[in-house]
């Protein structure tokens, strides 16, 4: 799958078998930019998700940008399912064949048509889903702008508090997580008197989440792990 700009925003792509074709398009995430924390508060809302489903039976595409907020679900044979670019929708992830997502209720998810409540009033940040299934990690900030990584489990709806001021959770296996550090706001980073975020402190940490316990990991980044999500 990929994206093509267009003159009202964007067409998404799926390519099969060397045959390309326009699943359907989508209004363009706008731009802007944040030359401050402190005037950044857009970035805990950010995201770009296109993805297929498990199992590729369905292609979700989720934006929050600086312009409208794009919603659309289409089965893998390219009939639309759900669209919606009004309720600022953003924050998507799969996980056994539903779609998780934030809007201005909290997080809701589709599941076999039916959207319902998940976690009203969460305002979850680039939550991921476990190798295993049937967890997702995510972040999400205090009034005082600090990150919080949670796990939650996609039967239950129990969420189990990970850490304080870790952001950027993602799963390594189904057993360990990995995330960023936050550091206090210094006069050089502009947070303002009530910073929407922090700033990374450098370091980054592991979490086995058998042994309950953290440790400093010599990991910069991670973008994706395979095998992904179940």
């Amino acid at each position: 799958m990929y994206t093509t700009e267009t003159a009202a925003g964007m067409d998404v792509h799926q390519l099969t078998a060397g045959v390309d074709h326009v699943l359907g398009s989508a209004p363009g995430g706008g731009a802007g930019g944040c030359e401050t924390i402190a005037g950044c508060a857009i970035a805990n809302s950010l995201d770009f998700r296109l993805a297929y489903s498990q199992g590729g039976t369905y292609v979700s595409l989720v934006v929050s940008g600086f312009g409208p907020s794009s919603f659309r679900l289409w089965s893998s044979d390219g009939k639309l399912l759900r669209s919606n670019d009004s309720q600022g929708t953003t924050m998507s992830v799969w996980s056994n064949g539903s779609l998780y997502f934030r809007d201005s209720g909290g997080v809701e998810v589709w599941r076999d048509g039916v959207v319902s409540t998940f976690l009203p009033g969460v305002a979850w940040i680039r939550p991921h889903a476990s190798p295993g299934g049937g967890q997702i990690v995510y972040a999400v900030r205090d009034s005082s702008g600090w990150a919080h990584t949670y796990v939650v489990d996609t039967t239950t709806r129990t969420v189990r508090e990970i850490k304080a001021t870790r952001a950027e959770p993602i799963f390594l296996t189904s057993r360990y997580i990995w995330y960023r550090g936050e550091s206090a706001c210094t006069e050089a980073d502009f947070c303002g008197p009530q910073p929407p975020f922090h700033p990374s402190s450098g370091k980054t940490y592991v979490y086995d989440l058998q042994e309950g316990t953290e440790t400093e990991s010599v990991i910069t980044s991670v973008i994706d792990v395979f095998p992904g999500a179940a």
